[in-house]
């Protein structure tokens, strides 16, 4: 594509995350803060590695000296100073090379390479060099890595490969660094070597010859700690810092003010995957604007590769402070009103468009404590296939914990609703005992099925909403089905028979549950079997029968089945007789003639074919118990004329 000047060809759209700018000493930023942005509404682009106002990586030599700009406290930026020690070819793959650099100036100094730094734009004789993306953790000098421009560009360019590297060794930049670069000399650290890392594998990073990307800084707000522990491992292991409390949750709130200012190159940006009463959010620093167009992080948001497509909401932050700590210094933000959205997360960089509003499914959490106060939790989550899921159970068992105590016994009856577009809605019932912390069960109960749904491969899968309704209880109310009993155990077809259900609770107090059965006009006569059971009792008779799990075809198939799941809060009750039958094709068929059982099971015959071993008459739920109840009891019954 050709590039025209002043105005750059831009196709895709880049978002800006964690970035950190590195420079070198002495060289002004021009003005190409201001001219490299095009007003709002120039149309679709694509930023291309041969930008005339991008700073080629094949002329970079050591000793060169740059600027890097980014933003320590506030909304105003500041510049710091960057010295090239030289290039890593084939790093952190065989297709890119990176570029290793010192930052030099009182609040680098300070703070060193910190998380939230990714993306902050580095510029030699006013072009653009790349941005800051990678650091050494321990590391006793603020040493990092930027990753090229034309390498962050090129990752969305159909067809192109990224710039080739200038050549330089790993001698080459031994001879340009400190040895302090290489080697911790008159230090003693921690011991963690090759025993350490197997045993406690997210010490491998902290190696003293590693490098990683710069962590983001994911700031969480309104998640209790004990919520936010169960999940920290999962988030770090994407390439987080997860940081509790020191940010607010971003607002729900329309789109703010897009200008020519928003989003400028070393501006800090904020990624929301939460926002509302709980957010959770991602800070990090812009590289590169274009239009409607940003260009961030020079590393994937997501670990080791990026995810794609996406749709998240982004902000420009105000950053409240650069906290220094001794592994990784963080940035503290606060995000503000929606600017635009995350496009695409790819290896070498992020990207962003401004004035587009994010897909996000909102989500209610209504709690009806124990004693009796209500309380109701309103924020909105991102919309994606992984994400979501996880959200959703962060946001519910964090909005229960921060309601009811999480030790001691309690139960929790669930009602969760989620909506779809152009269908049934799922609803999940449930009801969860314990002595402690039932509300993760709760979270487990709607994240699940959610998970099922946005992971089933059908494309016409959107959610609206997700709504929970919780009463809890302070109880333990949990009991044990104990003995079954029948008015009599010859029946007609057609004709009712009485059932009861004997159950103790947790406190040894007997129930008595009262069961009308009626048998089916067209039963066969002879023997069956009465089965009165909790959902999970049910389902394991089920599969040693041969039932089949369901294989849903639609969407609307998938939510009937996911309706349909039985739950732990009720009886049911299932009439069948020993007889054999088959799945074929997925299609459950009971009661089949031995011709046809021989027929389809031949060698010779290519079918779906699986045995059942029970043919079920009637089948039925029986209405919610007055607490969570398991076990099972059976009755031999003779159908008669």
């Amino acid at each position: 594509m050709k590039v025209e000047v002043p105005t750059v060809r831009f196709s895709k759209v880049f978002i800006v995350l964690a970035v950190f700018g590195l420079l070198l000493n002495g060289a002004a930023i021009p003005a190409v803060a201001q001219t490299n942005v095009a007003p709002k509404g120039t149309g679709q682009r694509t930023i291309q590695g041969d930008d005339p106002r991008f700073f080629p990586l094949k002329d970079v030599k050591p000793g060169m000296k740059g600027i890097g700009r980014t933003i320590f406290q506030g909304e105003k930026l500041e510049e710091f100073g960057v010295d090239i020690l030289g290039v890593l070819p084939g790093t952190p793959n065989a297709d890119q090379s990176l570029i290793v650099v010192r930052l030099t100036g009182a609040n680098v100094e300070r703070t060193f390479v910190f998380a939230g730094m990714s993306g902050s734009p580095v510029f030699i004789d006013g072009k653009l060099l790349g941005a800051v993306a990678f650091s050494f953790p321990f590391g006793k000098e603020p040493l990092g890595m930027i990753t090229p421009i034309a390498q962050m560009a090129a990752v969305f360019e159909p067809g192109k490969q990224p710039a080739q590297s200038s050549g330089y060794t790993f001698r080459d930049l031994a001879e340009n660094a400190p040895a302090a670069f290489f080697g911790l000399r008159g230090l003693k650290p921690v011991k963690i070597d090759a025993n350490a890392v197997q045993a406690v594998p997210q010490l491998s990073s902290y190696l003293g010859q590693s490098f990683q990307p710069i962590a983001t800084p994911l700031s969480v707000s309104g998640v209790s700690p004990e919520v936010l522990n169960a999940f920290s491992r999962d988030f770090e292991a994407a390439g987080f810092r997860v940081v509790a409390g020191p940010s607010s949750p971003a607002p729900i709130a329309p789109l703010g003010k897009v200008d020519e200012n928003t989003l400028g190159p070393g501006k800090t940006v904020t990624v929301d995957l939460m926002r509302g009463d709980l957010g959770i959010n991602a800070a990090g620093t812009v590289t590169w604007r274009d239009g409607d167009e940003i260009l961030a992080f020079g590393h994937p948001f997501f670990s080791p590769g990026g995810i794609g497509g996406v749709g998240f909401p982004m902000t420009e932050g105000t950053v409240i402070t650069v906290v220094p700590n001794l592994n990784n210094s963080f940035k503290m933000t606060v995000p503000n009103a929606p600017v635009g959205i995350m496009t695409q997360d790819r290896s070498a960089a992020i990207q962003g468009r401004l004035g587009v509003v994010a897909d996000m499914i909102p989500v209610t959490v209504n709690v009806t404590t124990a004693m009796g106060k209500a309380k109701s939790y309103h924020f909105e989550i991102v919309n994606d296939t992984f994400l979501t899921p996880i959200l959703v159970n962060i946001g519910v068992t964090s909005s229960l914990s921060a309601t009811e105590r999480s030790i001691g016994d309690l139960t929790l009856r669930s009602d969760a609703i989620i909506a779809l577009d152009g269908q049934a809605p799922l609803n999940l019932s449930n009801s969860f005992t314990s002595n402690f912390n039932p509300a993760n069960n709760v979270g487990i109960a709607v994240a699940q099925p959610l998970a099922v749904l946005l992971n089933s491969g059908f494309p016409d899968t959107k959610v609206r909403s997700v709504t929970v309704n919780v009463t809890a209880i302070d109880a333990r109310l949990s009991g044990t089905l104990e003995r079954l009993w029948a008015n009599k155990l010859e029946v007609k077809r057609g004709e009712t028979i009485e059932l009861q259900a004997f159950a103790r609770n947790a406190f040894g107090q007997v129930y008595v549950e009262k069961i009308p059965l009626t048998i089916p006009a067209d039963a066969r006569l002879g023997k069956a079997t009465v089965l009165v059971a909790d959902g999970s009792s049910i389902n394991i008779v089920d599969r040693r029968a041969g039932f089949s799990v369901p294989n849903p075809q639609n969407v609307g198939q998938l939510v009937r089945a996911i309706n349909q799941l039985r739950k732990n809060d009720r009886l049911y009750l299932k009439l069948y007789r020993n007889e054999n039958g088959a799945v074929v094709n997925n299609e459950d068929l009971p009661s089949l003639p031995p011709s046809y059982l021989s027929t389809i099971s031949s060698n010779r015959v290519s079918t779906g074919y699986f045995p059942l071993s029970i043919a079920t008459i009637l089948e039925k739920e029986l209405e919610p118990a007055r607490f969570s109840i398991s076990g099972q009891q059976s009755l031999n019954i003779e159908i008669i004329q």
